[in-house]
């Protein structure tokens, strides 16, 4: 799969060191980003919040990573927003959230993950046609989930399909979704306890929890079949609430700026999953299989 090109990429990023890309295993959708799968196109892509009075805050990076099938042409993505930001942390647990703590002064509530969390993507051929713009729901409540909560994809409440066909989305998952519904951590009042920061792997209860938030799925290679794959946008993402400023993140500030790669990827559930070894289950339109 090739570098984006500039003449076809429309999205905001900067650059901050080389792709290396890695063959181990296809990506597995659960919602989580590992070295283990082969992401072999990663992106850092620069974040706008609105801050109020202050005017654009900048946000650290998130991280793009993307992967196309050669045989099948399916293509698979990862975006995941830095801690810094957001998190899948909250209650009386949450880590840097609060007065005096957050620049944004916020507290943070397992509520606001389930209320209107959503990214929004635009997927584009290499003649700059729209092939498929969607909104895809972070976490919400679910009653034929094992959890009652689950990523509704483009369905419910947070997620909508603006232009193409919600067929395309064969399967998706959120780092949420990986937590209560692939380790089985159903926690609605606080996240897992931590001593110290994300990376205190010791005496915790709850190992593997993913405290990034994550958006992973996967889009049918029929669309590209015509023209191939050209890019992505990700016009905004909507984290209510946020660390540093308002809701709805931009990732164009002045304009289009091209993707620019990053180096290849590492866990980033940042405790691990500590030996813990699962039976992912693929997450599709048509339920879970």
């Amino acid at each position: 799969m090739r570098i984006l090109k500039k003449a076809t990429v429309i999205c905001a990023a900067v650059v901050l060191g080389v792709l290396t890309g890695s063959v181990n295993a296809t990506p597995v959708i659960d919602g989580r980003l590992s070295s283990a799968e082969d992401y072999d196109e990663g992106y850092w892509v620069e974040l706008n919040v609105g801050g109020g009075k202050k005017g654009t805050v900048l946000s650290d990076n998130a991280q793009l990573w993307m992967y196309q099938d050669t045989k099948t042409g399916d293509l698979y993505v990862n975006f995941t927003q830095p801690v810094s930001l957001v998190d899948n942390s909250y209650g009386n647990t949450a880590i840097g959230w609060g007065r005096k703590v957050a620049p944004s002064n916020k507290k943070h509530k397992f509520s606001h993950l389930i209320n209107s969390d959503n990214a929004r993507f635009t997927i584009f051929d290499n003649k700059q046609n729209v092939l498929f713009d969607f909104s895809m729901d972070y976490f919400s409540k679910d009653r034929k989930s094992s959890s009652k909560y689950s990523s509704q994809g483009v369905d419910g409440r947070d997620g909508k399909v603006y232009e193409g066909s919600e067929d395309s989305l064969l399967e998706w998952a959120t780092s949420l979704d990986y937590n209560f519904n692939e380790l089985g951590y159903v926690l609605t009042k606080n996240s897992p306890t931590l001593e110290e920061s994300y990376y205190v792997t010791e005496g915790t209860s709850y190992p593997g929890w993913c405290y990034e938030v994550t958006y992973e799925f996967k889009i049918d290679g029929s669309l590209f079949e015509d023209y191939g794959f050209g890019g992505i946008i990700i016009p905004y993402v909507h984290d209510s609430t946020n660390k540093i400023g308002k809701n709805t993140i931009y990732t164009q500030l002045n304009g289009a700026i091209p993707y620019e790669p990053v180096p290849e990827p590492a866990t980033v559930c940042l405790l691990g999953l500590g030996g813990l070894f699962l039976i992912r289950k693929r997450r599709s339109r048509r339920g879970t299989i």
